[in-house]
């Protein structure tokens, strides 16, 4: 008997005590089945290390969860990452001290990310001089979805699908015919109808040098006339702010629809016909040459005033993230795009080509063609300021020009403020 409780007490001293692993508190926006699929990426890194624990926490939506997160970091309670969609950059850089750098990070902890193979207007949207400031996530660009089988009938395939405004706006006439009561819709449509416009073309919606809105050229009132146009003979409907149009499509009313790629997996479970996925439109007259589009989403921040065990456990955590097996299972069960599509991901998108991938990679594969619109401020507050001014337009208010000009001085003193209110 002694002889037992003596191996037991040696037993006891030898074993070190387990560690309790350190818990990095993730903050996130992506309800439903995107949710589940956020803590299903928790959870294979919690598998991989005992060290660490990611918990994820849903917030709302980005603007709830920002709005959370100011208050969360007043009262220095804030999580430790927390994920902000693209339009909230240049609020989480500004005041500075507000966030850990990434390339910082992971320089601290002898670690690097494969920054070469990320898509370049990827890596460039979050980053500053240079310095990758934040990790992307979830990423899409704005694409044209269409009822496959509605387009089969009037002899259309993805080989013969329009890829300029004038060959689509034969499709819409040939719809129309169909019996359909519209053609055309779009979600998101300040994001889509102005920023992707602008970008795709190769124009500029800020002086490079001066920051100041000039997207009420007369590139995107030539658009927005048309689409207004269009509206008067229903090749056009609009649908509304943020994704509000997609019932116009999935109900079969509209069989065209511009939408974000990362809605492709919830699209093809919620509608009876087969979806088709292409590029924007190009308007030949604006430019023969097609431009990167612009890059929607969200990326991942480190939260300032961590520990050195947190800030070690968010550096293994976006290494994990940057691995091709795991990049491959995030774009194929959310439909969001991966990293990169080239250098240590080639060869993952060579062998699961999801359509949205095989778009990004001519979408945003060169090089940015104008000044980031995140870092000049106020993005997401200038966007609901062009979404007002599009609201305006097909309500019958006011022309395309009047709005534009409306919406870009709006977008001027909202820009102008916020720089004297946080010298960014």
């Amino acid at each position: 008997m002694i002889r037992i409780l003596y191996v037991l007490v040696v037993c006891l001293i030898l074993t070190p005590l387990q560690a309790k692993p350190v818990e990095i508190v993730l903050w996130h926006s992506l309800a439903g089945q995107l949710g589940t699929e956020v803590k299903k990426l928790a959870a294979g890194f919690n598998n991989s290390q005992t060290d660490f624990v990611i918990k994820t926490v849903y917030k709302g939506d980005y603007l709830e969860s920002l709005t959370s997160f100011v208050a969360a970091y007043r009262a220095k309670r804030p999580p430790s990452l927390i994920q902000v969609f693209e339009v909230g950059t240049a609020t989480m850089l500004a005041p500075k001290g507000i966030i850990k750098p990434v390339d910082e990070l992971m320089r601290e902890q002898g670690m690097s990310l494969p920054e070469a193979s990320f898509f370049p207007v990827l890596r460039d949207r979050y980053s500053e001089q240079g310095h990758l400031m934040a990790m992307p996530f979830n990423t899409s660009i704005p694409v044209m979805f269409y009822n496959a089988d509605a387009l089969i009938k009037l002899g259309y395939t993805a080989d013969s699908f329009p890829r300029t405004w004038d060959e689509f706006e034969v499709l819409a006439a040939k719809l129309r015919q169909a019996g359909f009561s519209c053609a055309y819709t779009s979600a998101y449509p300040g994001w889509i109808l102005i920023e992707s416009f602008s970008a795709i073309h190769g124009h500029a919606m800020f002086e490079s040098t001066t920051g100041k809105p000039i997207y009420n050229n007369q590139y995107v009132i030539n658009h927005l006339e048309r689409l207004l146009r269009w509206q008067k003979v229903h090749y056009f409907e609009y649908g509304g702010r943020t994704d509000d149009a997609t019932t116009l499509f999935t109900s079969g009313r509209c069989p065209l629809f511009s939408q974000s790629s990362g809605a492709y997996n919830a699209l093809v479970k919620l509608v009876p016909f087969r979806v088709g996925i292409a590029v924007q439109p190009l308007d030949k007259q604006v430019s023969i040459k097609r431009f990167n589009n612009v890059s929607g989403g969200a990326a991942l921040w480190a939260v300032a005033g961590q520990s050195p065990a947190s800030y070690q456990g968010i550096a293994r955590f976006f290494s994990y993230l940057a691995q091709p097996d795991v990049q491959q299972t995030w774009y194929q069960n959310t439909g969001y795009l991966p990293l990169g599509a080239k250098g240590v991901f080639e060869s993952m998108v060579f062998k699961n080509k999801h359509p949205s991938v095989v778009l990004a990679q001519t979408e945003l594969s060169g090089k940015n063609n104008d000044t980031p619109a995140t870092l000049l401020g106020m993005q997401n507050q200038i966007r609901q300021i062009n979404d007002e001014a599009l609201e305006v337009i097909f309500a019958g208010i006011k022309s395309p020009q009047q709005a534009m000009d409306d919406a870009v001085n709006r977008a001027n003193h909202a820009m102008l403020r916020f720089r004297k209110n946080t010298n960014f």
